[in-house]
């Protein structure tokens, strides 16, 4: 992994230049496509120019692909919440939480799930 190159592109993203952060990070990615920490700069990127089933791909394949990587299955998870696909959003919130039970990004949200605790009868298909 280029170090240097995910940097530039992280910068990139913070200063809100996205295109251009996208076109490094799929640089790094056709470099090495297990490059997580670019397949996630990419994912916030499309997530903050509106591209959000594409942001959801990316940060799924981050979390299938590194699945203790608990920032990435934070913005996971808000952006589920963002978009009202609560079922979602309480399977990574529960797969989150085995983890990092102390989480204060997700436990913050709990009063939003009064069932959290319920079977939800859907099983729990969230890699933790």
């Amino acid at each position: 992994m280029d170090e240097t190159r995910l940097a530039e592109a992280d910068q990139l993203r913070y200063d809100g230049e996205y295109e251009q952060a996208i076109t490094i990070y799929d640089e790094l990615l056709a470099a090495d496509g297990d490059c997580y920490l670019a397949r996630y700069g990419r994912a916030l990127c499309y997530c903050f120019t509106g591209l959000f089933d594409e942001s959801i791909a990316e940060l799924e394949l981050v979390r299938d692909q590194h699945p203790d990587f608990i920032k990435g299955r934070v913005d996971l998870f808000k952006t589920y919440l963002m978009l009202g696909m609560n079922v979602e959003a309480k399977r990574e919130m529960k797969a989150i939480l085995r983890i990092d039970p102390n989480n204060e990004e997700v436990n913050k949200h709990r009063p939003y799930f009064p069932d959290f605790d319920e079977d939800d009868g859907a099983g729990d298909p969230v890699p933790a």
